[in-house]
């Protein structure tokens, strides 16, 4: 028997045994360490998972207890001294329900007044927010742009203020800019009714009234009405979105040319929208006092309409100076 074979075989076979158990072990301690590693991410994950809950849950109770502060730090409440001051202007005016209605509101001390919110009364050009407002809401939404155009037909023509009838003929197509800025501002007519008709009028009726929570008689849709409720949701859904509707602010601040709300307001901005038709005419709008406040007074068949809702308009204002002070 030759010497070396066998024996350089078994020689063979106890390394690669050797090898085959240092593998199994490697793998065994991998395994091992591998387990080990998986425990202690689990551990910090339970840590972190406890931490996570334990932050959430202090946060949860301290925006809890921070609501229940401002809640019971501020709550709307109805404003007496408006409320009497609007009960003198009513009685010293013979206005009753039949034809007068008004809204006040302060947003930031949550104090409000409201009169005869539900009575209807013809909108007049108080149509001319809403609409815009629909139409901005388009824009922002990508559906229109500021340079989109509508068609002028003869059905749209209707005298009064602004410059459509004058700068454009019948068949023409119109910027939609350019037909907001006129309908607010100069409260043009013609401009609103090529607006509405660009939507249908019911379609426009309809849409008005996602800015509110208001339940409508069926005659809202087929006519250009308003009550003070309305009114109310309208200007406080602009002012509560006022990065929405900025440009219509802007127009609304120059809307009447010093007339209604803002006669004998000089020191504040007011934005607004008056309407005059038929006997029916209203104001509101939004005045940018040092605490702003949403004021509307809607009137049907009272004589010196105008000059009524700019007196009340100073004396609300007046009020609210005198609590300041």
């Amino acid at each position: 028997m030759k010497k070396g074979k066998h024996s350089k075989s078994r020689q063979d076979m106890i390394k690669e045994r050797a090898k085959k158990d240092i593998k199994r072990r490697l793998i065994v301690l991998i395994i091992c360490l591998a387990l080990i590693t998986l425990v202690i991410q689990m551990q910090n994950e339970d840590k972190q998972v406890s931490t996570q809950e334990e932050v959430t849950k202090n946060l949860e109770e301290n925006n809890n207890e921070e609501q229940i502060a401002v809640e019971e730090a501020i709550t709307p409440s109805e404003d007496e001294e408006i409320k009497n001051l609007i009960t003198e202007i009513k009685t010293a005016n013979n206005l009753t329900e039949a034809n007068f209605a008004f809204f006040y509101y302060n947003p930031q001390t949550q104090k409000y007044y409201f009169d005869n919110q539900d009575k209807y009364f013809k909108g007049a050009s108080t149509v001319k927010v809403p609409v815009a407002m629909i139409y901005y809401d388009k824009i922002r939404n990508g559906e229109l742009t500021l340079e989109s155009t509508l068609q002028y037909t003869n059905d749209d023509y209707e005298a009064g203020g602004g410059t459509t009838s004058s700068t454009y003929n019948v068949g023409n197509y119109i910027p939609i800019n350019f037909l907001l800025k006129q309908s607010i501002i100069n409260s043009d007519n013609t401009a609103v009714n090529i607006l509405i008709d660009g939507i249908g009028y019911r379609n426009c009726r309809e849409l008005m009234t996602k800015y509110s929570d208001e339940e409508f008689i069926e005659d809202f849709y087929t006519s250009n009405l308003i009550k003070a409720s309305f009114g109310f949701d309208i200007i406080n859904h602009i002012y509560q979105n006022q990065e929405n509707y900025q440009q219509l602010i802007e127009y609304m601040k120059q809307s009447s040319f010093g007339e209604y709300l803002k006669k004998y307001i000089t020191e504040y901005d007011v934005a607004h929208k008056y309407g005059s038709y038929a006997g029916n005419v209203h104001d509101y709008g939004i005045v940018y006092a040092d605490s702003p406040y949403l004021i509307g007074v809607f009137t049907n068949g009272v004589s010196g309409a105008d000059e009524l809702i700019a007196n009340i308009s100073r004396q609300v204002l007046n009020k609210i100076q005198e609590k300041e002070t």
